[in-house]
């Protein structure tokens, strides 16, 4: 891949101010919602949003299939707590998804994939795995390992604040 340099005013980032800081948050910013546009319109065709179908994966494989809590669920999607249960009640009515009140704690919802959810994830897997290999493939392969390593551990620094 040929290395862009992208100006910083460009994005409307004043370089003379110093703050690099402003062009990464930026450019990750930029970066998950052309992600996000392109796993969309894969979607599309499914009637899934991006949001619905991690939604799917999360209690497809999460804790082995056993089922999710919804709190668990929130703690990995970008949703608020209303939208996980307006998407919960959509998956749910679509047969992707049951809901069961957890015996231990009446208060808790868990969440499970049915076979009709699995056998979408099944249907849509191939194409998906295509379509993340392909960005991906943007940043050579030397860099892919540093990178990783670098995004995980800024995420974990981050959910260590919270």
């Amino acid at each position: 891949m040929k290395s862009i340099n992208l100006d910083p005013s460009f994005y409307a980032i004043d370089p003379s101010k110093g703050r690099k800081y402003e062009s990464i948050a930026y450019v990750f910013a930029l970066l998950y919602n052309v992600l996000q546009s392109r796993v969309e319109h894969y979607l599309q065709p499914y009637n899934l949003s991006v949001v619905h179908f991690n939604l799917l994966l999360l209690a497809a494989y999460l804790n082995r299939g056993r089922g999710i809590s919804q709190v668990e669920i929130s703690k990995h999607l970008i949703v608020s707590a209303s939208n996980i249960t307006k998407l919960v009640e959509k998956s749910v009515h679509a047969g992707w998804i049951t809901r069961q009140t957890n015996p231990q704690s009446r208060r808790e919802n868990i969440i499970c994939i049915t076979p009709k959810g699995q056998d979408l994830i099944d249907e849509i897997w191939p194409g998906y795995d295509e379509l993340m290999r392909g960005l991906t493939e943007k940043i050579p392969e030397a860099d892919r390992p540093r990178l990783e390593q670098i995004l995980n551990n800024w995420f974990a620094s981050l959910q260590q604040e919270k």
